[in-house]
């Protein structure tokens, strides 16, 4: 395909998903001996989805004699040790404590039953003239429910999840960024790497099952010095992920 034909021209950049490039390398159509430096970027979302085994099979392609950058929003055991087994002498550079959630954003937790949570986030969204927001669901079948929900309510919705094609999702926020939907329900997965300027706020529908996804999740918002509210709902048989999340970020959330 297209892909392989410009590998084959020589590139002085490759930008890919761990299984993508596994595939080129095993089948030679990309070659990464001359390679003076590899960048493992939201090194810590590859390894939440299990491409562990990608990462290190490609690792092992690398000259010894190289660079290696490793970029995590979160600082996990996991990170920790695949940072102490592939770079050599590392230098721990911090934008924020790991695992940090931004001062800008007001953190909400707010009892509720699954019943009533369309609800409040409407309320939320009217009595604080919020234009945009992300609603985080955990389930693909969820996100895709919850987006038509939301939709029979009046507001424009587009559902980010698994099923959903590349080219539909960028369609989807494109339309998104331009104005045109007004709340994006997504699954983790399928909001990685979304990078939206000026978002006011994220909705938690459902607590994620690892705490890491909410310092995830709501750094979506209060980027770039900006005030952003994230607002998660919880059910009584969450608490034990509420306290996950509390110890994560050490502190209590109202």
């Amino acid at each position: 395909g297209p892909q392989i034909a410009d590998l084959r021209r020589g590139v002085h950049v490759a930008v890919g998903t761990p299984g993508r490039v596994r595939d080129h390398l095993e089948s030679g159509a990309l070659d990464l001996g001359h390679v003076r430096a590899a960048v493992l970027d939201e090194a810590d979302r590859m390894l939440d989805i299990g491409f562990l085994p990608d990462l290190q099979r490609i690792l092992s392609f690398l000259p010894k004699q190289r660079q290696t950058l490793l970029f995590s929003a979160t600082f996990s055991p996991e990170i920790k040790r695949l940072a102490q087994s592939y770079l050599q002498d590392p230098i721990l550079v911090e934008t924020a404590r790991p695992n940090q959630t931004a001062s800008t954003v007001e953190q909400r937790f707010i009892s509720a039953t699954d019943d009533d949570k369309r609800a409040i986030i409407r309320q939320i969204l009217k009595e604080r003239s919020i234009r945009q927001a992300i609603v985080f669901g955990n389930s693909k079948l969820g996100v895709a429910r919850l987006a038509r929900s939301f939709e029979r309510d009046g507001l424009r919705t587009a559902a980010l999840h698994g099923d959903k094609s590349q080219d539909e999702r960028l369609k989807s926020l494109d339309a998104f960024k331009r104005g045109e939907v007004d709340l994006l329900v997504a699954t983790d997965v399928a909001a990685r790497g979304l990078d939206i300027a000026d978002l006011p706020a994220v909705f938690n529908f459902d607590v994620p099952f690892n705490a890491e996804d909410y310092v995830h999740r709501i750094g979506r918002t209060g980027r770039a010095g900006a005030s952003g509210l994230a607002v998660t709902l919880v059910t009584k048989s969450d608490a034990r992920l509420v306290a996950d999340i509390e110890k994560l970020i050490k502190r209590k959330i109202d």
